[in-house]
């Protein structure tokens, strides 16, 4: 071979008269392992491929995949999830999230072979995202730990330890019905979401750290401010790709000024478990020669979320600071926010249903009379109406409207006899389940009935996945239906609620999690406390 130098000096190499150029060799070297890497990609999804040529689904285009299809304004969004589920109907079909191959799981035998597998209990990729917010909690966490932490939190949502928090959820209620007597009288609709909203941050505050946030007096709290920024980052985030990796979305945020926001929201939790761990030294040796625990040797004490961790790690759980720190922020914001939404939206639907909030408000007054006495956790299981106008609510307006789990080994399902195979990204989705002609007749109106009993029991478990389902399901659902059932129950024994909007009005958007994307508009008036069935 040999090397020769053309008239502009570039390095030739000569074999048998073929004379190659330096750059020429890097092209070729460069394409070669584009082609070498291209056939790995092939081969390696093979599987992924032999399972999508039986399927339907949406065009998929190289790099995107189906991202067209779906990415758009957070109210496009929701809408091309719909008409996605309202195309190709409950049946499993394919998704390609860019490279990665997704199957959307709706019909409730699906669901349940799904939601109970072993092979089915990591949530993907996509809930990394969230892990600036919420760390490693329950709600995050990879299965090896969630598996660990599951088993030693699940005990403290119990109903005795339930019962101690219903002193906060009335006096947090009694709060909010004070700061909404400003609105008696206007004819002018307000956003149910700016009081409520407080109201439940108040609770979870209260009851998962022991820390009167008193967001309700109208104070500024920073850690409020810094939720709500959080939520906002974490969901612009998730809708824009170029924002997936770390090291850009770090950069993004230092260009908005917002570089330390998840150090502000930690703030708080930090400083309460600091103090409280002290506090829980302290009591454990002034009780210790009387063989008292720490916890009970006030009995007038609030025992929180906090206590039972700080209980746990005595026990030997070992949890380290910043384990505490995630599961109390993944209680607090999960137990606000989705509260917050359901509450306004279940309200919302009872003002323009005014029969039925008469049917609701009649339930209340046969339990709890018309006083003020505060709500007992008994009275609640004799809110039965209210408790199915709740589901209804989260039947028609999931919280959560998909969810993924990625597949760690291969899960054959019911529908088309199709083996699902490892790596295979699950998309469950309430927002299709819940619209089902088959399960909900007229399935976008309004109808509590579909929650009563006799009802429930004709239908698959699985139809209503409003909380999840399976082992990983939503350990905090028993406390979010009595928080919900004290405030809703106190917000209309003391008011009606009104708006001039209707059902096919209300138009949704989606985040992080499914809101209505023009507020929860109202007026309310004083009730007269009388059951409405004697006025007639």
């Amino acid at each position: 071979m040999e090397v020769s130098q053309d008239f502009y000096g570039t390095s030739k190499h000569s074999a048998g008269g073929l004379q190659i150029t330096i750059t020429e060799w890097t092209v070729y070297v460069v394409l070669s392992f584009i082609v070498v890497l291209w056939c790995y990609f092939k081969w390696k999804q093979r599987p992924f491929e032999k399972v999508a040529s039986k399927m339907t689904g949406p065009p998929s285009y190289p790099i995107i995949g189906v991202l067209l299809e779906i990415l758009g304004t957070p109210q496009q969004i929701i809408e091309n999830i719909i008409k996605l589920f309202e195309v190709y109907g409950p049946e499993p079909h394919k998704l390609w999230l860019g490279p990665y191959f997704a199957v959307t799981i709706g019909k409730p035998e699906d669901l349940q072979i799904i939601l109970n597998s072993s092979k089915a209990l990591d949530k993907s990729k996509f809930y990394n995202f969230f892990k600036n917010t919420v760390g490693e909690g329950l709600f995050s966490a990879p299965v090896h730990k969630w598996r660990q932490h599951r088993r030693l939190i699940a005990p403290v949502f119990n109903a005795n330890l339930l019962d101690q928090f219903f002193p906060v959820f009335n006096e947090k209620s009694r709060i909010l019905i004070e700061n909404l007597k400003k609105e008696l009288g206007k004819t002018q609709p307000f956003d149910l979401s700016d009081y409520i909203m407080k109201t439940n941050l108040d609770i979870i505050c209260q009851t998962a750290m022991g820390y009167n946030l008193d967001s309700q007096s109208n104070k500024e709290s920073e850690f409020a401010e810094a939720l709500i920024k959080v939520s906002e980052l974490d969901s612009y985030r998730v809708l824009k790709p170029w924002l997936y990796p770390d090291i850009t979305f770090s950069i993004y945020r230092k260009l908005i000024g917002l570089q330390n926001i998840y150090k502000t929201l930690h703030k708080l939790p930090n400083q309460v478990i600091r103090e409280m761990k002290e506090t829980y030294t302290q009591r454990k040796m002034q009780n210790k020669n009387n063989d008292i625990d720490a916890n009970n040797g006030d009995k007038r004490r609030l025992k929180v979320f906090l206590d039972t961790l700080l209980d746990l790690n005595e026990a030997s759980a070992n949890f380290s600071d910043e384990e505490i720190r995630d599961e109390v922020v993944t209680m607090m914001i999960g137990g606000s926010e989705t509260s917050t939404i359901t509450v306004c939206f279940c309200l919302l639907m009872l003002a323009i249903h005014p029969e039925i909030q008469d049917k609701v408000y009649d339930e209340i007054f046969e339990v709890l009379g018309d006083g003020n006495q505060t709500i007992t956790i008994e009275d609640t299981t004799k809110l039965v109406y209210l408790d199915q106008c709740i589901r209804e609510t989260l039947r028609l307006y999931p919280i959560g409207p998909i969810f993924f789990r990625q597949l760690q080994g291969d899960v054959k399902i019911y529908s088309g006899n199709h083996t699902l195979p490892k790596g295979t990204i699950c998309v469950l989705s309430p927002i299709c389940t819940h619209h089902i002609p088959e399960l909900y007749p007229n399935p976008w109106s309004y109808n509590p009935d579909n929650s009563d009993a006799e009802n429930v029991n004709k239908r698959h478990k699985y139809s209503f996945i409003a909380f999840s389902g399976g082992p990983r399901g939503c350990l905090g659902s028993k406390y979010a239906m009595l928080s919900m059932k004290v405030l809703l129950s106190t917000f209309l024994r003391n008011y009606s609620v009104h708006t001039n909007i209707k059902l096919n009005d209300i138009k949704l958007k989606t985040d992080l999690l499914m809101r209505s994307a023009n507020g929860y508009p109202v007026t309310i008036q004083q009730r007269d406390r009388r059951p409405t069935y004697k006025k007639l």
